[in-house]
């Protein structure tokens, strides 16, 4: 039986489950991880820097040329990197990326945070071949995943991981024997996402609710979450959900209109109120009320 040695690019939330899935598969070694420097803030990965596979620290590009061309694997999987890699270094082995996506629209960066942000009920995972040119190769396999109303970025990351663990090595197997039919990615039909940086998150409550919701569902992390302020104290907003059907004709956006026993805070949008449910302060998880305890009180954007 034949063993497709591998290398994986882990820079973000996927790379234990991608691991995972080929660690399981008899027909794959994994023999080498790439991984974010040690001193990076803004990538981060829970594969164990103990385990005994060789592993780069590094994007450096002549680095990561150096450490493929030495192990030179028969793939190199691509869950979540930094840059573009070169034509030089791409023809040392079998490149395949796994993009949040359906490409060839939404291709660049940040698409779990979009799809939610912008109200889409479902995502799809595209694994496609990588050429010098970002999310722009041949397409191998895409799967949808569903997006609940109630789901959040954590919640559909989950979803993510789960169908990579399980069916990801086996969809590279099938690619190996010539069993899927490679389509093309066509950059006339191309749709791009920007990427976010964590003061995007920031909550306007002069929006109306739905789409606010959305904001704090589709960044809800404890990083990179959506936030406002009270009295220069900044609030990240983990939890929330729209509150009642009551019509107010004379609104403040952002303030504080009821204080619930269980610790819950009601405060108003354009349209109506939402329910503030779970908030980090100080980088601690604490009920809204512990901090909003009034109901003369704003919350602001800046």
């Amino acid at each position: 039986m034949k063993t497709f040695t591998t290398v994986i690019f882990g820079y973000g939330f996927m790379a234990n489950s991608s691991l995972r899935s080929f660690k399981k598969n008899k027909k794959f070694k994994i023999t080498g991880v790439i991984l974010p420097d040690k001193k990076s803030n803004i990538y981060s990965t829970t594969i164990n820097s103990q385990s005994k596979i060789p592993t780069l620290y590094s994007d450096k590009t002549r680095k990561v040329y150096n450490f493929i061309k030495k192990l030179n694997p028969d793939f190199v999987i691509i869950s979540t990197f930094n840059k573009i890699l070169d034509s030089k270094t791409l023809k040392l082995s079998n490149f395949i990326n796994i993009h949040h996506g359906k490409l060839p629209k939404q291709k660049g960066r940040a698409s779990i945070n979009w799809a939610i942000i912008n109200g889409r009920n479902q995502i799809y995972i595209t694994i496609h071949k990588v050429i010098a040119k970002l999310d722009a190769g041949p397409i191998i396999y895409q799967k949808k995943i569903d997006i609940k109303k109630n789901e959040n970025y954590k919640d559909i990351k989950n979803k993510i991981n789960f169908f990579l663990e399980n069916h990801l090595a086996n969809t590279i197997i099938k690619y190996s024997e010539k069993k899927i039919m490679v389509k093309k990615n066509n950059s006339k039909k191309e749709t791009w996402n920007s990427g976010r940086n964590p003061e995007d998150g920031m909550i306007n409550f002069c929006e109306k609710r739905k789409k606010i919701i959305n904001l704090i569902r589709g960044i809800s992390d404890r990083n990179f979450g959506a936030y406002c302020f009270l009295k220069h104290k900044k609030i990240t907003v983990l939890e929330a959900k729209i509150a009642s059907n009551k019509i107010y004709e004379g609104i403040i956006p952002g303030r504080i209109v009821k204080i619930h026993r269980n610790g819950d805070v009601d405060c108003l949008c354009s349209d109506g109120e939402i329910r503030l449910k779970k908030i980090l302060y100080k980088d601690k998880l604490i009920k809204p009320s512990k901090i909003i305890n009034s109901t003369r009180f704003t919350l602001l954007n800046d």
